[in-house]
């Protein structure tokens, strides 16, 4: 089995409450919030982030938005992130164990 090469991937993550009030959450419908962390495809970019969210209790990961490579995303951004994203970006560099979370943007209702 041809196993691929692992690197930073970013990707925004929306949370929702896991059966109840989340500790997290609040009383929000959910949240959106960015993560960084290795990983060698999507699939992996998603599993990390659900690992994640478990270990902070209380929420569940309902739908991962475009996971992509850092590289690729820094290419097609022009070079550059905002300071949140590159403090998280420089924090997962030296550790390839790191899932890195930023901050939780809620909303208090759904789109219908």
């Amino acid at each position: 089995m041809l196993t691929r090469r692992k690197t930073l991937w970013i990707g925004m993550v929306e949370v929702r409450p896991n059966g109840g009030k989340s500790e997290i959450l609040g009383d929000m419908k959910g949240a959106f919030v960015n993560v960084v962390t290795w990983a060698s495809d999507a699939g992996q970019y998603k599993r990390n982030a659900e690992l994640i969210m478990r270990k902070l209790g209380g929420v569940f990961v309902s739908d991962v938005v475009n996971p992509e490579p850092v590289e690729a995303r820094r290419a097609r951004a022009g070079g550059g992130f905002d300071e949140d994203i590159e403090d998280m970006i420089s924090r997962a560099e030296s550790n390839p164990n790191a899932i890195i979370y930023g901050t939780f943007h809620m909303f208090a209702k759904d789109d219908a």
